[in-house]
This record gives structure tokens, sequence and C-alpha cells, in this order.
């Protein structure tokens, strides 16, 4: 039997490592530690540059009978002014209630053990045979790798993912008015605001999502409420059209992490998070999850005993290449949109010059990743 691999958090990256692991013979228990379907902090659009990623999980009509969205379109709003780009690929969009859930479904159906809730207390990297993962219920799940895949490693050896000292994410739910079925960004002072349409409601009504990075400063000014603030910042924002309360979370905000032990592993925002503009940081995660699965089947799943150190240090400096590679121009392109959205007045400036689709999204797209030209066979449009 190849090793077995215990994956702490069911998101994005750890369900698309837990999918392909599992699928390939690995003993694999993720061990989530709340229950399914949650609401999360997450601007709930899919970078283009993860779709045939996701879709290697999630096929698309499973995704399209979800109620997920595929969009074309990229709208940037300053002020009263707005600019309508194509998008050279498209991308899908989808709630983190469903999207987790369906992910980690897939996961199940792959043969994956899945232990939920069930919260971590501790982990035991260095115990006899294997990491030890003691849960809060006074189990002991015993493996011989460890993924961290909680969002800022809280029970790895080294210090969690650190987060942008100046900002605070904030995302909910609403009833818009008209579909939005372009992913949207509006700019403003100390803030960037997102919105798209998702999934909707169990009363089959329509459902968006509106989620913003913004200042702690700005937030204070407005004495700690949200509603007021994106009103002043969106002055079409209409409070009594939301269906959920305010979700709050710092930003994320981090180089490649590593783990400082052999047999542990982080993904996604655990082992690195860039700005989340774009949906880079769904995005990232998936790709985290697949990069890992894929390195650790290629050099593991025909062996029939512990992994050996050597083994498992080459996997690191594998994974370590390919992370910061992929880091290289998205961590600051990211940076880059994120503090040029937050800053109005150097959107005006440039404001002629964000109509023309060569100086602005294609060279986001090659910045980031994202395939310049949709695939030979696109999934339909929701």
């Amino acid at each position: 039997m190849p090793p077995s691999i215990a994956i702490i958090g069911a998101g994005p990256a750890g369900s698309s490592a837990a999918f392909h692991l599992a699928r390939a013979g690995f003993d694999t228990t993720v061990i989530e530690a709340r229950p399914f379907p949650r609401l999360k902090v997450c601007g709930e659009f899919i970078s283009p540059a993860a779709t045939s990623l996701l879709e290697a999980i999630l096929p698309p009509d499973r995704l399209l009978a979800a109620g997920a969205r595929r969009t074309d379109r990229f709208v940037l709003q300053s002020g009263n002014r707005e600019r309508t780009l194509a998008m050279p690929s498209p991308a899908w969009a989808l709630s983190r209630r469903s999207l987790d859930d369906l992910m980690l479904a897939a996961a199940r159906d792959a043969g994956a053990t899945v232990l939920q809730p069930a919260p971590v207390a501790s982990v035991d990297h260095d115990a006899p045979g294997g990491p030890a993962i003691h849960l809060a219920d006074a189990r002991v799940i015993h493996a011989d790798l460890v993924l961290h895949a909680d969002g800022h490693a809280r029970f790895c050896p080294t210090p969690p993912t650190p987060s942008a000292p100046r900002l605070i994410a904030h995302k909910c739910h609403f009833i818009p008015p008209t579909p939005i079925r372009a992913v949207t960004i509006r700019a403003a002072a100390g803030a960037y605001i997102g919105t798209i349409d998702v999934e909707p409601d169990e009363q089959h009504q329509r459902l968006a999502t509106i989620a913003l990075c913004a200042s702690r400063r700005l937030l204070q000014r407005h004495r700690g409420d949200i509603d007021a603030m994106v009103r002043a910042l969106w002055p079409d924002w209409n409070p009594d059209a939301r269906t959920t309360d305010w979700l709050s979370c710092g930003v994320a905000r981090s180089r490649f992490q590593t783990t400082g032990h052999p047999r542990a592993f982080r993904l996604g925002n655990a082992a690195a998070a860039v700005d989340p503009v774009g949906g880079e940081g769904i995005g990232l995660a998936i790709w985290s999850g697949t990069t890992l699965a894929r390195l650790l089947i290629e050099s593991l799943a025909a062996t029939p005993t512990s992994p050996s150190p050597q083994s498992l240090n080459s996997i690191h400096r594998r994974y370590a290449a390919r992370y910061r590679s992929r880091l290289r121009l998205r961590r600051p392109a990211c940076f880059l949109a994120a503090e040029s959205l937050m800053r109005p007045a150097l959107i005006r400036v440039l404001w002629p010059l964000l109509g023309i689709q060569a100086l602005t999204i294609a060279p986001w797209y090659a910045a980031t990743g994202k395939p310049l030209r949709p695939r030979a066979h696109p999934s339909p449009t929701a």
C-alpha cells in the first residue's frame, strides 16, 4: 500500500489533493473542523487559470447542475464610470457553500475518508511511525504524511500564514435588483469591491456575492458598520437586500511558506497567499492541491513502505520550486492590482488606457497564468 495521508482542512486545496490521492489508491483521510455546507469569506469567482483543474474534479455538467455560472466579461467601475472588457477565456462563479461541499463529496466518492466535523487539538509530527493528529474528541489519527490545508496552517511546526496588517476582507450574499453576469470590481478610496452572480438560494431567488477588501482605518471611520462603509463606497448598495450577515477575516498575504518538517506539507493559503483579486485565491488553492497530489503520486504510489527521507526531501524541493515559480509574477501582479484599485485618483489617471484590451486584461492574464484563448471545447454557458 502507498503511504497514508491525513489532510487538515477540506476547502478547495485540501479536497483537490484528497480527490487525486484517493483516486490513485492512497489511504487518504480528510479532517474538517466545521460541518458543510458553510459560508466563507471569498469572492466566489474562480480564476480561469484553474478552470481545467476544477473541471477535472467537477465536470462542467455537475457544476451547471449545482447552479454555477460561467462568465466571459469583466467590468471595472470607478465613480460613475464603467469599463467592460471581454475575458480571453471564461471562468466559473459558484458560492463556497456549494463549491466546498461538491469538492469534498468528490473526494469522498474517490475513496477518501472524511471526518467532519472534527476539530484538531494538536499535531505531533514526530510521533513514532509518523505524524499523529489529536482531535478535540480525543481520537488520534495516524498517518505517514500530514497536509496542512486549513488556511493558516495553525498546527504546522512553522508559524501561521501572515496577514496584511492594514486590510480586512468582508463578504455577504444579497439579492441584486438585476443580474450581475460579469465579474464586477469597483475601485474606491481604501477599498475595492467585487460582485458576481452565484447560484440561486433555496427559495430559487437570484443571489449574488459582494466581497471587499477594505482598510482597517476605513472601517473604524464608520464605527464598524460595514453596511454604512459599503454605502459610502458604492451608493447603489442596499443593505436590505442582504440575505446573510457579513463575514469578516484578515487578508492573507505571504510568500511560499515551508513546513519545517519532512512529513508535513502546506497547501492553499497555508502555503502562500496572493491578494484576492480575480479569483486567484481559489485558483491557487486548487492548483496547489492538484500539484502536490501529482508529485506524491509520481514519487510514492509504488512505495510499499514508509517514504524515505531522501524521497520526501526531493518532493519538498520540487513542490517548493513549482510553487515559487507559480508566484513569481502572480504575487506582484495581484498586489499591484489590489493597491491600484484602492486609489481612485490613480484609476482616474489610467482610465483612458483601461479600455484597451491589449494594455489591461491581456497582460493580466499573461502575468497570472490564465489561458489567453478558450479551450477547444468550452463548457456551455449558464
